[in-house]
């Protein structure tokens, strides 16, 4: 139990009790958490529902007075010409709502009973419904509801309006001709208040989340820390197991490292020896039969001897290959650094790939200042060049172009660039490309070992620099060294470049 604990902790203590404790107290707190959050939510609403009535009927017994009194005024002295109640039943209530903001003024209006009204008709069927339900039984009661209208919710209350005045009822009855009159104690219509409410409930919401969230923390970190003191010595005895094993693997892992270092640093001597060799002189011999140095040969053996001689180059260069990324991944492999010039170390590499690119029928131009002088390895510098060069006329098919160009940065530093028109590689495939041996499917068809660019790189690195690779399918690839400041020697003094250099099918 304790080494399955010291290995894998994290699912060692979601198996204990203490882990399906901590998750059940997780559960809990979160429905407590949310059931606290509901309760604090409605707890708001209800106030908002209980302050709102009081305003709502304090508002009723403000219009209530100056309509009333308004009322007896005119019918005492100025009759029928003078404005009726609504008009300033509307003015008190905008006097009403004047000393509030957007989200808390009141709308109110008075609506007649459906088929008696004078001119103000209810809103909708349900609003209607209720008048006449109040009418027909009398009920005086304010009722108050939810309702969403799309734009929101709005907090309705229906005020049934009881006929208290003669002069109200003489008016009404005036304009009910044919109609059943009204008396005094009837109700003959209600007062409807609205209440925007959708900001205060946006805000109640985002309140009981918090506060759901806060619960759930406070209750989460408590169960945590309590479960964490639970659970610590079994984890400081799991640590102890795991260090004294981890100690004995680490040096068990020690000796093999070192017994492998050793055997392949023997392979290694072994292989430059047992095969460089014999393949120099398999090199020299098919050399001097092409050139038929010791006489004339049929011309098929003289082509014989040529093949022979173009595989074992490329044989020499794939074991030269395999053994630098062999030192380099065992840390054998240093700099020789000398001052050299970028000239130096481009010029051979064009030369050298300059026929096989003509013979491709690809061209091949260089740009580079002549007097950037550098602290390199020359040699390894140049392999680098080389392999570039060698993969971008490789994969550019005839017709395509090659170019190698190299800049300062702004820094100090130096950027070498090997740019192609050929296939390209895609996005994902290029961290496949930068492994050794490996092989793209789109380059399956195409000579190569797969340690051209994983060399390249290495031996960039080795030089404090960087690779980078930027590449897209059927527009080429753009290879770049970045070399560090302390690398560049000297500055050109001008601009001028040497003259492009180009090989052509």
């Amino acid at each position: 139990m304790q080494n399955s604990e010291a290995q894998q902790p994290r699912e060692a203590f979601l198996r204990s009790k203490s882990g399906r404790a901590w998750l059940l107290l997780l559960g809990l707190a979160l429905l407590s958490s949310a059931a606290a959050g509901g309760a604090l939510y409605r707890s708001n609403v209800h106030w908002f529902e209980t302050n709102k009535l009081e305003e709502t009927a304090t508002a009723l017994r403000l219009v209530d007075a100056m309509v009333a009194n308004y009322t007896d005024v005119r019918a005492d002295t100025m009759g029928d010409q003078a404005p009726v109640p609504a008009a300033f039943r509307a003015h008190a209530i905008e006097r009403f709502n004047a000393a509030r903001d957007g989200d808390h003024q009141l709308s109110m209006g008075w609506l007649g009973v459906p088929g008696r009204e004078i001119a103000s008709a209810p809103y909708e069927a349900a609003t209607a419904q209720a008048i006449s339900q109040a009418a027909a039984t009398g009920q005086t009661t304010p009722r108050s509801e939810w309702l969403d209208f799309g734009r929101g919710m709005v907090f309705r209350t229906i005020a049934p309006s009881v006929a208290s005045q003669q002069a109200c009822v003489d008016c009404h009855n005036n304009h009910l001709a044919g109609r059943p009159a009204w008396q005094l104690g009837d109700i003959m219509g209600a007062f409807v208040i609205d209440v925007p409410a959708e900001g205060f409930l946006a805000q109640a919401r985002r309140g009981a989340l918090g506060a759901t969230a806060l619960l759930f923390l406070v209750f989460a970190t408590l169960s945590g820390v309590i479960l964490f003191l639970q659970h610590r010595r079994l984890e400081a005895e799991s640590r102890a197991v795991a260090s004294a094993e981890q100690a004995e693997t680490d040096a068990e892992a020690r000796r093999l490292a070192e017994a492998a270092s050793g055997a392949k640093s023997r392979f290694l001597a072994l292989m430059s020896h047992e095969l460089r060799t014999p393949l120099n002189a398999i090199l020299g011999f098919s050399e001097v039969i092409s050139r038929q140095t010791m006489g004339p040969v049929s011309p098929r053996y003289a082509d014989y001897a040529q093949d022979i001689h173009r595989s074992g180059q490329h044989l020499l260069t794939l074991i030269t290959d395999i053994l630098e990324l062999a030192r380099a991944e065992s840390g054998r492999l240093s700099l020789s650094e000398e001052d050299t010039s970028l000239f130096e170390v481009v010029d051979p590499c064009v030369r050298l790939i300059a026929p096989r690119a003509q013979q491709q029928g690809v061209a091949l131009s260089v740009a580079l200042a002549k007097d950037v002088r550098l602290c390199a390895d020359t040699t390894k510098l140049r392999q680098t060049v080389l392999n570039l060069l060698t993969n971008a006329v490789k994969f550019t098919p005839a017709g395509g172009r090659v170019e190698i160009r190299a800049k300062l940065h702004a820094s100090g530093g130096l950027a070498i660039q090997v740019a192609d028109t050929g296939i390209g590689i895609k996005l994902e495939d290029i961290p496949q490309a930068m492994l050794p041996f490996e092989r793209l499917k789109a380059a399956e068809k195409i000579e190569g070992t797969g340690l051209g660019l994983p060399l390249a790189k290495m031996l960039t690195e080795l030089h404090d620099g960087i690779l980078e690779l930027s590449s897209m399918p059927g527009s080429g690839t753009r290879v770049t060294i970045h070399l560090p400041p302390y690398r560049v020697l000297a500055e050109p003094e001008s601009a001028a470049e040497a003259e492009p250099r180009r090989a052509t099918s």
